[in-house]
């Protein structure tokens, strides 16, 4: 997968960790972005019904994999405290576009534990 990041996305480690688990989502290597979602995490694709819990989440993910990017880019990371966002967006395999934003909530300031995650995605035509 060809990546495209802005250079200040690696000034903390907080920013660090959401442009991996960004990059683990978009190439569903879920393994690795399983490691840091707590065991009640809350998933909620604006439009949609909130998934709750660990195991529905990663369902829905593996649900999604048939279509993996081809091109990821990473426009801003902002984090402060226990939250953090990414905006950017993916080229798909099929060539659709998708433009997203994601919204972070950690257990706390210092956990790498993602308790909550708010996604907007719309398709770029």
């Amino acid at each position: 997968m060809k990546l495209n990041i802005q250079a200040d996305c690696g000034n903390s480690p907080k920013r660090e960790l959401i442009r991996d688990l960004t990059i683990y989502f978009v190439s569903y290597d879920l393994e690795k972005a399983m490691e840091y979602m707590d065991e009640n995490i809350v998933w909620t694709l604006a439009g949609d019904e909130p998934i709750k819990g660990k195991e529905p989440f990663a369902a829905a993910l593996k649900e999604m994999i048939d279509n993996k990017a081809k091109e990821l880019t990473i426009y801003s990371i902002v984090t402060h405290g226990k939250e953090a966002a990414v905006n950017g967006e993916m080229t798909m395999e099929d060539g659709n576009v998708f433009g997203f934003a994601d919204f972070y909530e950690f257990a706390s300031a210092g956990s790498s534990k993602v308790k909550a995650i708010r996604s907007y995605v719309i398709h770029k035509r």
